[in-house]
């Protein structure tokens, strides 16, 4: 997976990927902690995090 890619997520439909992380503690400590219920690849979590009003960014963590 890498920046850019969009992938369907059940919580929030297709999201575009902004960030892609080896390590999870990392993607949590820049707030990526919302989860989007996403098992379609088994090496990868995307989880959220809250970008303004209404607005979510995603990052894809090597699980």
């Amino acid at each position: 997976m890498k920046k850019g890619d969009t992938v369907y997520t059940p919580r929030f439909c297709t999201v575009v990927i902004t960030e892609v992380y080896e390590d999870p503690c990392k993607a949590f400590q820049e707030g990526y902690k919302e989860p989007t219920h996403y098992a379609k690849d088994p090496e990868y979590e995307i989880l959220g995090k809250n970008i303004g009003d209404n607005r979510m960014a995603f990052a894809a963590i090597r699980k």
